[in-house]
């Protein structure tokens, strides 16, 4: 049976773009309407099941109510910034897909519907975010209105229309005839709300009605209808959706795509629409471009020699074998792309040493190769130990970055590429993506940082962090005791002995029902009692101090502590962190099982966790290097501040010039809390502070913070200058860089939401000095790894971790590794001010540093 879906396409798209999150592409495309758009079309479809199906769209010229009315809907906020261009790109999309859209100057998405359901035989489905075209519900017209989002609807049809509302169909024109509709600027009769409107409806039917019994009707409320007779008239006008507009009701012109063609899949690809893209039943091969991975050109080599002869060595390695599973995404690894390249007689070893290899992820497939032998048959032993590795995720991370990584299933999905030939389709994106690195100038960052330091960080990885079980069971029985402690005390200070101090419901309802602390945020299930509430309520009462401090300790003993233990060998007492060199937008490093990198490095009780960190052996150390004030210092060297330059440069301590700078006193009369709110202040201005943030962490008034900008930037112009154009940079480009060309694409900067706004600015401030020292980190450890092999010695770095370099060291080596560090890490790179580095050694990490 033919049913036929009719969709209001400017009601859906505003519910979904305030039912979704702000998206956008990494180029800064908005999308999020969009994207909710899809959705709700997709899940129509298989609830559904049309056979035919159009979207009717305003346009922005003026209608025959305008006509009528000039104030109609002349109330209506501007549409936001980011939902402006995405109507356009919804359009576009249902054309590909080869959905009917309908338009028409001078009548509205409404009347369109209006029209085609009117005029059409056929069980109708409309949906619509408005409740106008509940009057044209009928014996074979339905309306799904979107209540709450943009998939929960509630259906108005004939049978239940009346039960719902009071009315039948058609009575809804007369409704907002005598009390209006704000949304549209509909003015009804002044003075008559709903509650009236529908009594008066169902005794007189319509507006008609009403006024041929006028005189039937008393007092005051006669008065208000008998005056706004004109308005009512004009009202209903004005409400009336116009069935006859002139638009083709030929359903042969709306016939329901049921797959789509490859070029939506493309588009989806394009708007980063990831789980609509992998759903592959959604398209058809039909039509479909001969994939690229197809139409590499297999050539049959006579002998070894021939390869030196081709102009492209390149092989794709995907190893596969009964271990893993290509199909469910697990697999980053092996098989040569050209089966039977040779003739027999030559081993796969001989091919891949002649050959540059591309591999997706290149730390994982080295592991791989080190625990599983069964490829060895093809004559490979270890990938480690052929040169010419290319690794594709590090060439998509610094070339089109999206904050995930993936498998090698996955990153082939997100480019439509074949996994039938995986071999192919990786050396099809390598060609794309190797482009990219050329045409955004970070191949050097590729060749010469990135891709060498995947090798340093799978030798950390093997190394790992001795750790002192006893000292660990030892802290965790004192942080258990403590704990115990605390928790009595906040049962005291609640005065409630069974207080469940995790429940995030009885802390609620103790702190804003009983204790009456603050008004309170209400969830579905209780109060919010996240850490930004419970900190603003710091200082109002003993129990909100106690609350923090159990949260902060609780949270170290279930992370280092308990977290730790299952992760430590018990043959060798080391603990094997995983590095990502793929996951943050900045270039930082990041860690899992165990998260190093996270391990507190400002906070008392965070710092004592190093205790139980320690050399592998007696015959060990470990010396620790630390930048100091690294990224103060690429401050004044970008923007040529030249109190800036001068400190450092004489080492005097940057913190106490600052005070005496905004305090207007002498150096030698800065006093520590001085010298705290200066330190505040610096760091602050780095990550593009707020007054009020700034106010929040030196807990001061807004207006202490905004003075002590102001008197900052007055003090270090160059700075204020070299900000604004970082700002400015992003504004304009869409992204910011780093001291080697490191980019971080920030769509957010060019939003009008104040929020997401002030959020694009602050990064765009950050990335360059952020992302700078990480090159600056990444630079040097590759000399450090460098220079102690080179040196012949048997000391190891095993940890990177915010802006300190960590070796375990041979005792009678620490020496040497000591200078070595210092000398590599401050000769990292080149600045207008020096790197200064602090180096310490101790047989504990907590006495190194």
């Amino acid at each position: 049976m033919d049913k036929l879906v009719l969709i209001d396409g400017n009601s859906l798209i505003n519910r979904a773009f305030y039912a979704m999150p702000v998206l956008s592409t990494k180029d800064g495309v908005f999308t999020n309407a969009v994207y909710g758009f899809m959705n709700m079309f997709f899940k129509m479809q298989s609830d559904i099941k049309p056979t035919h199906v159009a979207v009717a769209f305003d346009l922005k010229a003026p209608t025959f109510r305008h006509k009528m009315y000039s104030e109609y809907k002349g109330t209506r906020k501007p549409m936001p910034e980011e939902l402006r261009p995405q109507i356009p790109l919804l359009k576009e999309v249902l054309a590909l897909m080869g959905v009917a859209i309908f338009e028409k100057e001078g009548f509205e998405a409404d009347d369109i519907i209006g029209t085609i359901a009117k005029n059409t035989d056929v069980k109708t489905v409309i949906f619509t975010g408005d409740k106008d075209s509940f009057q044209l519900v009928d014996e074979q017209t339905e309306v799904h209105f979107t209540r709450r989002g943009i998939t929960d609807t509630e259906t108005y049809n004939h049978e239940n229309f009346t039960e719902k509302t009071g009315l039948n169909p058609s009575q809804i024109i007369d409704l907002k005839a005598l009390m209006g509709d704000s949304s549209d600027n509909i003015p009804g009769i002044a003075g008559v709300g709903e509650k009236t409107a529908l009594s008066l409806l169902q005794t007189y039917v319509s507006v008609e009605g009403i006024y041929r019994r006028l005189d039937e009707l008393k007092g005051k409320l006669k008065e208000k209808i008998s005056e706004g007779r004109e308005t009512c008239y004009l009202s209903k006008a004005l409400a009336t959706i116009n069935t006859n507009c002139g638009v083709s009701t030929d359903l042969n012109d709306m016939i329901a795509p049921s797959v789509f063609s490859h070029k939506v899949k493309e588009k989806f690809i394009e708007l980063e629409f990831k789980s609509l893209y992998q759903k592959q039943q959604l398209f058809s091969g039909e039509n479909k471009e001969e994939n690229q991975s197809q139409n590499i050109e297999r050539k049959k080599l006579s002998n070894l020699d021939e390869l030196d002869t081709l102009t492209d060595k390149t092989v794709a390695i995907v190893f596969l074998d009964s271990a893993v599973n290509f199909s469910d995404g697990k697999v980053e690894f092996i098989a040569p792309i050209y089966q039977n390249i040779f003739d027999d007689g030559f081993s796969l070893s001989e091919v891949l040493n002649k050959a540059l290899k591309i591999i997706n992820n290149s730390k994982k497939t080295i592991l791989f190769s080190k625990k599983d032998f069964r490829h060895q048959i093809a004559g490979v032993s270890d990938v480690k130990s052929l040169d010419k590795i290319e690794d594709l995720s590090i060439i998509k991370y610094l070339t089109d970055f999206t904050g995930k990584v993936g498998g090698l299933t996955e990153v082939l999905t997100e480019y439509d590429l074949s996994l039938e030939t995986p071999s192919a389709s990786l050396l099809t994106l390598y060609n794309k993506l190797y482009n990219l690195l050329i045409e955004q100038d970070v191949e050097k960052l590729y060749r010469e940082v990135e891709l060498p330091l995947a090798d340093v960080l799978f030798e950390m990885e093997q190394q790992g962090f001795k750790v002192d079980i006893n000292a660990l069971e030892e802290l965790g029985e004192k942080y258990y005791l403590t704990l115990k402690g605390i928790e009595k005390e906040i049962r005291e200070l609640a005065n409630e002995p069974n207080l469940n101090v995790n429940s995030p419901k009885q802390l609620g309802d103790l702190i804003f029902d009983k204790l009456k602390l603050g008004k309170g945020k209400k969830t579905k299930s209780g109060y919010s009692t996240s850490a930004e509430v419970i900190e603003s309520l710091e200082g109002t009462h003993p129990i909100i101090t106690e609350i923090l401090k159990y949260r902060k300790l609780s949270k170290l003993h279930s992370t280092y502590i308990e977290g730790l233990k299952p992760l430590i060998d018990k043959r060798t007492g080391l603990v094997k962190t995983s590095f990502n060199q793929t996951v943050t937008s900045t270039g930082r490093l990041s860690s899992k099982e165990p998260n190093l990198q996270n391990i507190p490095i400002r906070d008392e009780e965070g710092i004592k966790l190093r205790k139980f960190f320690v050399a592998r052996e007696n015959s060990h150390t470990l010396v620790s290097a630390d930048y100091s004030q690294i990224e103060l210092r690429l401050l004044a060297h970008f923007s040529g501040s030249k109190p800036l330059i001068t400190a450092f440069k004489n080492e005097i301590d940057v913190h106490s010039i600052t005070a005496s700078k905004v305090f207007g006193v002498d150096i030698a009369s800065v006093t520590p809390d001085m010298r705290r709110t200066a330190k505040a202040v610096n760091f602050g201005i780095i990550y593009g502070i707020s007054e009020y943030g700034l106010a929040k962490n030196l807990k001061i008034s807004p207006a202490k913070a905004k003075e002590y900008i102001v008197s900052y930037f007055k003090e270090y112009p160059e700075v204020k200058t070299y900000l604004d154009s970082l700002v400015e940079f992003a504004r304009t480009n869409g992204y910011a860089k780093t001291l080697l060309n490191r980019r971080r694409y920030i769509a957010e900067i060019k939003s009008s939401n104040y929020m997401l706004k002030q959020f694009g600015e602050r990064a765009a401030m950050n990335m360059p000095l952020q992302g700078s020292s990480a090159d600056i980190i990444k630079l040097a450890m590759l000399k450090v790894n460098e220079r102690l092999k080179r040196e012949g010695l048997k000391s190891r770095l095993i940890l990177q971790i915010h802006d300190e370099l960590i070796i375990d060291a041979l005792k009678t080596e620490k020496e040497t590794v000591k200078k070595l560090l210092k000398e590599e890490m401050e000769g990292a790179v080149n600045l207008t001010v020096p790197l200064t580095v602090s180096v310490g050694e101790g047989e504990r990490w907590f006495d190194a540093k």
